[in-house]
């Protein structure tokens, strides 16, 4: 018998037995034995039992919970402009409407004051809603590493990461300054000159912080990453050395001293030297349902106690840097984004789990995470808690933005199984949305809120709301200009070109970027 008609029986021999080792397996995975021997995985041990798996296909529960979280950002945004005044560093930018008003004949019956409500739902949405992109955007990495390989998988982060980052820290900062001129009581005693040399001076990244977190993120983790992936660490042999081996890959490489420790930390603590023992260390520590809620949701529940109840910290003025020195926000984001990583790579399991306990998580991370709007609500310096609120806020928003994350994408995932159009069409539309929303709200709340009716917020909803989606829209017609808000120029263009392997871009906005940061600091 050839070579080849020997492989061929072996494989249809293992789809006929393929049953006896996959009970849960789900359309979006498929896993290829390559064993010729197939038993049943009650005579075998687990880790035995030897799979390759192929790239996920897209989720279209995923594309929709972007989509939506991403007008929950928008939402978010609007309502902090209507909390009371100085409640947040967000609202000094913005007048107090209860002082504004006093002297309007608007009638209290037809327009939303400074209202605690906008509040609660604010910190509603705090509680969950960044947690939500890190989390996807860890488990979005899993099924990016079967196309890529580590180079051009870290490549593509500048592309995609920095290279907004950086066009926001110039470009983005204009928009922001125009609530300069939006009513204040008091007004502000400086010249429109100095309060836009202020968003240069201070690197302050607005709405473009998540982007420089997650670039930070993927880049350190990457190598990480794919040890544990299957496409890139297989188990005849590899040029990748593994931890846990004869040679540990910390003599090896990646230099970087807290890379080699994150390397060899595994998964919480729990040793394994190929992507087949990381899924089995992901099974043992978040198998089952009370483990999958608690676990994570204790852990992140003590880092968000912690960082209440430490000061809270900026290099300078320059917050830029706060994801190397804010240590207790920077491992929980990171934390969350790792915890995405894993549940892509334990998929069968986790969803398994996930599916049956689906409303119970979800309905607690809602009940948590409503609580966690109450304390931010009663307390009178939610950026820094008091030690009884440090520590309930800390419990309520860990705990509930896992459990809201792992019980919504469960539904979700059950609800929306096949891709439509207009995910793809609004999929595309969220990043160029959360990047230029507030370009459209502080210019148009800056002038609205001058005129009585005008500057309620069922109004201000509607006149922001359609410019922004359409100015969305057209970023992702704009050629090659789309490569500055973080998506992919069409082919031929001549972004980001091919010169020091496309990073020519990156290095002219680096550079302006630093040039403004000098003259916004001396002139």
């Amino acid at each position: 018998m050839s070579e080849l008609e020997q492989q061929s029986l072996e494989q249809s021999d293992c789809e006929d037995n393929k049953h006896l080792l996959q009970p849960t397996r789900n359309h979006e995975t498929t896993y290829l034995l390559e064993t010729v021997d197939v038993k049943p995985v009650t005579e075998e041990k687990e880790e035995d039992v030897i799979q390759k798996e192929k790239p996920p296909s897209r989720r279209a529960d995923i594309d929709v919970i972007i989509i939506f979280l991403t007008y929950g950002i928008y939402l978010f945004h609007l309502s902090v402009i209507y909390f009371p005044a100085n409640r947040i560093p967000h609202s000094n930018k913005y007048p107090n409407l209860t002082s504004i008003s006093r002297d309007t004949s608007e009638d209290p019956f037809t327009i939303i004051s400074p209202s605690y409500i906008l509040e609660w739902f604010a910190g509603f949405m705090y509680g969950w809603n960044m947690p939500m992109f890190f989390y996807l955007s860890g488990h979005n990495a899993y099924s990016a590493l079967f196309r890529r390989s580590e180079v051009q998988f870290r490549d593509e982060r500048v592309h995609r990461l920095l290279v907004p980052c950086l066009f926001f820290l110039i470009v983005g900062q204009l928009p922001y300054s125009v609530s300069y001129f939006s009513p204040r009581y008091p007004p502000l005693e400086i010249s429109y000159w100095d309060y836009l040399k202020n968003f240069y001076a201070n690197f302050d990244l607005q709405a473009a912080w998540f982007l420089w977190y997650l670039f930070f993120f993927f880049q350190f983790m990457t190598y990480w990453f794919t040890v544990y992936h299957p496409a890139h660490n297989t188990s005849d042999g590899t040029e990748i050395v593994c931890c846990g081996s004869t040679t540990c890959c910390c003599s090896v490489r990646p230099l970087n001293c807290l890379t080699r420790f994150f390397c060899c930390l595994h998964f919480l603590l729990k040793p394994s030297k190929s992507p087949e023992e990381f899924k089995l260390a992901v099974s043992k520590l978040l198998g089952g349902p009370f483990k999958l809620a608690l676990v994570p949701a204790i852990l992140l529940a003590l880092f968000e106690v912690l960082h209440n109840l430490t000061p809270y910290l900026t290099i300078v003025r320059y917050t830029f840097f706060a994801v190397f020195f804010q240590f207790t926000t920077t491992f929980s984001y990171l934390l969350i984004f790792v915890l995405g990583y894993a549940t892509a790579a334990a998929d069968p399991l986790i969803r398994q789990t996930s599916k049956v306990w689906a409303w119970s998580c979800f309905i607690s991370g809602m009940v948590l995470c409503t609580l966690f709007g109450v304390v931010a609500v009663l307390d009178t310096n939610p950026i820094q808690y008091g030690t009884d609120m440090g520590v309930l806020g800390g419990l309520t928003r860990g705990s509930g933005q896992w459990l809201f994350i792992i019980g919504a994408v469960s539904l979700a995932r059950e609800k929306y199984t096949e891709p439509k159009d207009w995910h793809r069409t609004f999929r595309e539309m969220a990043l160029p949305f959360y990047l230029v929303h507030q370009w459209v709200i502080n210019p148009v709340t800056s002038g609205a809120l001058w005129v009585p009716y005008l500057r309620s917020f069922p109004v201000v909803l509607a006149i922001t709301t359609v410019p922004t989606v359409a100015l969305a829209y057209l970023i992702t017609k704009s050629g090659s200009l789309r490569y500055f808000f973080g998506l992919p120029p069409p082919r031929g263009s001549f972004l980001p070109g091919k010169r020091l392997r496309g990073f020519v871009p990156v290095l002219v906005l680096a550079g302006v970027e630093l040039l403004c940061l000098i003259l916004a600091n001396t002139l």
